[in-house]
């Protein structure tokens, strides 16, 4: 696996979070000694996941949190007391990948690592694809918008409005969002 970063204020907690890390395999441990310091090892350090105390009322912490998952996407694994589960899951129930409580077993903070992020993973290649349809989509607007001018200026049926751009895009090594971005720039200023 690649890095961690840990923002503990308990030193045995930390200190035995850290061996257990290494001895599964984390290549890089970070931990942070402030809030700021944690967002900061973050963004530099790009780990794949964050495993963070909870404390009640420490509102740097929660406002850290937030921005770690706004910014990188990060991977967040919550320790805190079990009296402190119920107000960690309401405020951070969109962003927390996993709660864990006191006292941490190796077995449920590795299983809670894995678990976040594979689904950090999911969530990265869907965010992708999601990215990937929407250009799609778009260029599907460019060029049927183009195709329309074609029909109208040429008088052409549609299927000739598109053979047409079809093999000039072809002539020219354009993909058909470019010819149709030309076709239609070339409309508007000769309009």
């Amino acid at each position: 696996m690649g890095k961690a970063i840990l923002y503990i204020r308990d030193e045995k907690l930390l200190d035995s979070l850290k061996n257990r890390l290494r001895d599964r395999g984390f290549a890089e441990i970070i931990a942070s000694g402030t809030p700021g310091e944690l967002y900061e090892a973050a963004l530099a350090s790009h780990p794949e996941a964050a495993v963070i105390e909870y404390r009640a009322n420490d509102l740097e912490i929660s406002q850290t949190v937030k921005k770690l998952w706004d910014k990188a996407g990060l991977p967040i694994i919550m320790i805190a007391e079990s009296s402190d589960l119920e107000s960690v899951q309401t405020w951070g129930e969109s962003i927390v990948s996993t709660i864990l409580a006191k006292p941490v077993r190796e077995e449920e903070l590795m299983a809670a690592l894995v678990l976040s992020i594979a689904a950090a993973r999911r969530v990265d290649r869907l965010k992708e694809e999601v990215s990937t349809l929407k250009e799609s989509i778009e260029s599907r607007k460019v060029i049927e918008k183009a195709k329309g001018r074609l029909m109208e200026r040429d008088k052409l049926s549609e299927a000739e409005a598109f053979r047409r751009m079809q093999r000039l895009a072809m002539d020219r090594r354009i993909s058909m969002r470019q010819l149709a971005d030309a076709i239609l720039l070339t409309d508007s200023i000769a309009g």
